[in-house]
């Protein structure tokens, strides 16, 4: 089973994680890091990704979810691409999260999870109006 990261600004993640486990239950391949704004800078976070990474990695990889392109916490993973089998997708939404937690049981790399969730994620984004009054037509 491929590992997931989820790392985020302030309580994003814990939210996410919180709803992710009423709908799917208690997941042991979800780990997560919230980043303190006030007291946390590019290397520090980069040291706590690191040192998470150490632990879950595995041949399969591991695929890290970000709040958003350019944060800190997309840039502090990205520093550690050079060094882990890492696959990092940015904004991260609760479908995002929940493909992940399915596709995770039989993908066989992360490079393939990151492919599917992200593919999931682009078909969760919608105008939900637009397509309502679409549909009624």
């Amino acid at each position: 089973m491929i590992n997931i990261l989820i790392i985020s600004h302030c309580d994003l993640t814990k939210e996410l994680i919180k709803t992710t486990e009423v709908i799917a239950g208690k997941q042991e391949n979800i780990f997560y890091i919230e980043q303190n704004i006030k007291d946390e800078n590019l290397a520090s976070l980069q040291q706590k990704i690191g040192e998470i990474l150490k632990k879950i990695n595995n041949e399969s990889g591991t695929l890290i979810l970000t709040d958003m392109l350019g944060g800190t916490p997309c840039n502090a993973s990205i520093l550690l691409s050079k060094n882990f089998n890492i696959e990092i997708l940015t904004g991260v939404n609760l479908p995002m999260i929940l493909s992940a937690v399915f596709a995770s049981r039989t993908a066989q790399t992360a490079k393939d999870l990151a492919d599917k969730v992200l593919a999931d994620g682009k078909k969760s984004i919608v105008n939900a109006k637009q397509m309502l009054l679409e549909r009624m037509k």
